[in-house]
Parts: C-alpha cells; structure tokens; sequence
C-alpha cells in the first residue's frame, strides 16, 4: 500500500470544456482533498475525439487563473501542454478527467476524449482515472447524490494503492441517489458500440449531410461487464491497459508469420 502524500498535485482536464457541471463537481470534491491542483480544459466540447493531438496547426494555452487553464486543443493535448509547459515535466500525483456528461461504457472508451486524457496520463506514468455519470433519460433529474457522497472516498482509495505500471482507470456513476447505491464494483468493459444510424438531411444548398446518433448496439452483458453494473446501480470501476499487444496466441502468429 502506498502511504498518501499530503496535499497531493492533482491535475484535472476534461472533453466537455468549461461551463461543466460535471467538471464544477470534480474540482469541488478535489478541493476537499488539496488545494494543490491544475485545471487545464478545452476550450470547447470534444467528445468523441479519443485520445488524438492537433498537429495540423498550432495551439494555445490561456491562462484563466492561477491554477486554470483552457487550451484551444483536445483533451490529450490539454494534457500533455500542461505537463510540458506548466509542470516543466514534472509529475503530479494523479490526473483525473471528467466529470464527463453521459456514461463511457464498454467499446466508447475507445472514441472517448475523457478517456483519451487518462490514457496520456497513464503513458507517462501517472495515476489517472476517467471519471463519468449516466444522465438522465426523459423527465429524470439528474441526480449527482452518488458523486457527492462516494467520489472522494474513491479518489481517497486510488491514492493508497499501489497501480501497475501500463494501468488506468475508468469510473462510471449510475444517475440514482446514493441511498439506491448498491455498492462498487470492479468491471470488465462490455461490448458495446455505436449502432452505425445517421440522419440524413439537406443543407440549404440541397446537398446531403449525415449525423450519426447516440444510438448504440443492443448485446446482453454478464455480471462483470460495466454496462450490468450501471444498470443494477453499481458504481463501475473498469482497470485498463496500455499494452495492447495480443498475448495468447502471440507465439503462433510468430510461427506464422516470422521469417529468416
């Protein structure tokens, strides 16, 4: 177990940009823990961006306030300026990106800015945690009891454990009140993807356009899958890896494929 330091550096980023409940609830519950933390957002909403950089043209860093910053780039450029300019290298003691609005479960972890941000801490050796919560479907509220009573405890917990290295992390909340919280759970990410439905319309210029839905793809889930966790209010804990190197069968396509 690792001892928690006190008055830990924790670097917050996002993809929904400023304005963010989600976001406001994250540093509200950081700044139980520390008043030493960086904020470094986009300037605008980019969900959906997964883990890309902007190399097509330059970007910029704008200071908000001391310890808040926007950047006119995506969720991993926000990370990697901050920990280049801002930190001059240096490692802070976790990264956390969210609170994303809407859950990232299962096959959306792979075109999630929020988790695209974490996995640009976790290569450069931080701690990092992306953190989302269901919204609401229909006349719901939207209930953020859960985060208020579980996430620092939770964040708590991260710092006292001891994470392999190539290891982040993904957490979803389920949009019930705490009290209909049936506990934690550690998940595996389920299969599940968008379900490839676009809208196809004109613009004014009679030309077609197409834009896709939030639909996604219907598959019955087991009791380790993230998706059955939210579902039967759980909060979901998803531990996840850098390495994605096929390990089963690796020597067999070596027998196939390898040359002299």
């Amino acid at each position: 177990m690792t001892k928690a330091k006190e008055n830990p550096l924790i670097f917050i980023t996002n993809d929904d940009g400023p304005n963010s409940i989600g976001l406001n609830k994250l540093i509200n519950v950081v700044k139980t823990i520390t008043n030493n933390y960086l904020v470094v957002i986009p300037e605008f909403n980019n969900s959906g961006c997964g883990h890309s950089i902007t190399l097509s043209r330059p970007i910029r860093l704008n200071k908000i306030e001391d310890n808040y910053y926007s950047c006119d780039g995506t969720p991993t450029d926000c990370v990697m300026l901050g920990f280049f300019k801002i930190l001059k290298n240096s490692k802070p003691d976790l990264l956390l990106s969210g609170i994303n609005i809407g859950e990232n479960l299962g096959d959306d972890a792979t075109y999630s800015g929020t988790l695209g941000a974490v996995l640009e801490g976790a290569l450069r050796g931080i701690k990092s945690i992306a953190l989302s919560k269901v919204n609401p479907i229909g006349n719901n509220q939207n209930d953020w009891s859960s985060i208020d009573r579980f996430l620092k405890n939770i964040l708590l917990d991260f710092f006292a454990i001891d994470v392999l290295k190539n290891n982040f992390f993904n957490i979803n909340f389920p949009n019930v009140t705490s009290k209909d919280i049936l506990g934690i759970k550690v998940t595996r990410l389920a299969r599940r993807k968008p379900a490839g439905k676009y809208i196809i319309k004109n613009d004014p210029k009679n030309i077609p356009y197409y834009w896709l839905t939030t639909e996604r793809s219907d598959v019955i889930q087991d009791k380790d899958s993230d998706i059955w966790a939210l579902e039967n209010n759980y909060i979901s804990i998803s531990p996840l890896n850098l390495d994605m190197t096929e390990k089963v069968i690796f020597n067999k396509y070596k027998e196939q494929f390898n040359k002299n």
